[in-house]
């Protein structure tokens, strides 16, 4: 005996042949037409109603379809995690807003009262700056005097 190993002495394992491919497995054949009976008004109706093959679906293994769906769910990962990011600048942006605007709010309400307070003061200044013109008329009136 020789001292290589028992895998090297046996016989590589024989090739796939085309016939035992995992596409031929997932096919279903077509039960109403037999191949080479149809006609190309019947190809054109069966592409036209959905039926047949289909060119999105030909090629598709369980292995690309695994492949195809999980950078579809990663494209969705990195899409919500976008979205996520976009409130979070959306949301301190209002915030900041509605900050600067209680602030001005409250400044525009100071001046309201400020200016409230000086109407009544000037008004009482008026009132007691005023000539008693109307009492000296009612006076003149009742005495006589004009």
């Amino acid at each position: 005996m020789s001292s290589l190993p028992a895998a090297l002495l046996s016989p590589p394992p024989p090739e796939p042949k085309p016939e035992d491919s995992d596409e031929d497995l997932f096919t279903v054949p077509d039960v109403e037409s037999a191949p080479g009976n149809s006609s190309p008004a019947a190809i054109e109706a069966a592409k036209v109603f959905g039926e047949g093959p289909s060119k999105s679906r030909k090629g598709r293994n369980p292995a690309e379809r695994e492949y195809r769906r999980l950078k579809r769910l990663l494209r969705n990962r990195v899409s919500a995690q976008q979205a996520r990011e976009r409130k979070k600048v959306y949301l301190n942006d209002l915030e900041s807003t509605a900050t600067h605007l209680q602030e001005q709010n409250m400044k525009l309400e100071e001046k309201i009262s400020t200016l409230v307070n000086e109407n009544t003061m000037l008004r009482k200044v008026l009132m007691n700056a005023r000539p008693k013109s109307d009492d000296s008329v009612e006076h003149n009136e009742k005495t006589g005097n004009f």
